[in-house]
């Protein structure tokens, strides 16, 4: 089953569905083999019984899977050139690269590694998030001094126990926002604004290079002319999916230097100064809105990149000291 969900005009891409369900190891295999390449699957004990269903959602760079099969298997894989994490809620897995092993019981989380692996796996439900590691590495490059094309991960592990909780926390919101793609991914701010959080909190969960680089002197003095030039860009493009490397490139200075611009002259980072002016928007929307003519405060929050009704109705109070219901019914 596929379906291509239509989306509007500033978006990049459609968004995605595939699933694929089955009791034939056979086509299970050659699903696997596809969906992620350099994959050679071999199953184990008997097909009697068998159970295998792969639900996969594309949203421009960002995918999140859900993968059931019910059989022992064994497979050997290339190095994987994207992000890749699985988070297991039921079976286990097990992943080898040289000497390196990583158990993943029900619960656990873990990456795909750069480098040829083995993996094993037994009666396994699990979700999973793909992510370009360019798309990473440039979320890194606007917080770190770590280069794009010096930047890689380094483990399959995440760095602590709570960090392994906040990345399956987040596969658990990802994987409910899948499911409602026709609301949620088909809006271009929200898809750009979940694949910001995903490689921001991938940063934190996983061992990479940001979490290594030495000391470095501090971004030059920046000047408030600048700030304005960036605050004008977000201003006029508030309604795209912008980035804060678009942002520099505009105003012609680094990232850090600009964060730390935004952080000396406006007291916010330049992401939370275009989430405010968002949320203006939104509030503008709100105020001019007609709800007999059958607008609503969800599909006015998706228009300005806000999925999580709850939240921007959170957000919204404490910018405005009531709930945007209240706003759309004045």
């Amino acid at each position: 089953m596929r379906t291509d969900d239509g989306v509007d005009a500033g978006s990049s891409a459609p968004v995605v569905h595939d699933e694929v369900a089955t009791r034939d190891p056979d086509l299970a295999h050659h699903t696997i083999a596809a969906q992620y390449s350099a994959h050679r699957p071999r199953f184990a004990g008997s097909a009697l019984g068998f159970r295998f269903r792969l639900a996969t959602t594309q949203a421009g760079e960002l995918g999140v899977d859900q993968i059931v099969h019910s059989m022992d298997a064994r497979s050997w894989t290339e190095p994987y050139s994207g992000f890749l994490a699985v988070h297991v809620r039921r079976g286990w897995y097990h992943w080898q690269v040289g000497r390196d092993e990583l158990a993943l019981p029900p619960g656990a989380v873990g990456r795909f590694h750069n480098s040829p692996m083995t993996i094993q796996w037994s009666d396994v439900t699990a979700s999973v998030v793909r992510l370009s590691t360019a798309h990473v590495a440039r979320v890194a490059a606007t917080r770190t001094a770590v280069a794009v094309a010096d930047f890689r991960f380094e483990g399959m592990a995440p760095v602590s126990a709570a960090m392994a909780r906040a990345w399956a926390g987040l596969s658990a919101f990802l994987d409910a926002q899948a499911a409602a793609a026709d609301e949620t991914l088909a809006h271009p701010l929200i898809r750009a604004s979940l694949a910001e959080h995903v490689a921001t909190t991938a940063l934190a969960v996983f061992p990479n290079t940001t979490m290594t680089v030495g000391y470095v002197p501090g971004p030059r003095r920046v000047e408030p002319a600048v700030v304005r030039r960036a605050v004008a860009y977000i201003e006029a493009h508030a309604a795209e999916p912008i980035t804060v490397a678009q942002i520099v490139q505009v105003c012609g200075v680094g990232p850090r230097g600009l964060q730390a611009a935004f952080a000396r002259h406006l007291g916010v980072s330049p992401t939370a100064h275009l989430r405010r002016v968002r949320l203006d928007r939104a509030h503008r929307d709100l105020v001019d809105a007609d709800p007999t003519g059958g607008a609503s405060v969800a599909a006015i929050a998706r228009r300005w990149g806000w999925g999580n009704p709850g939240r921007f109705a959170e957000a919204y109070r404490r910018a405005y000291g009531r709930p945007p219901s209240h706003t759309l019914r004045a």
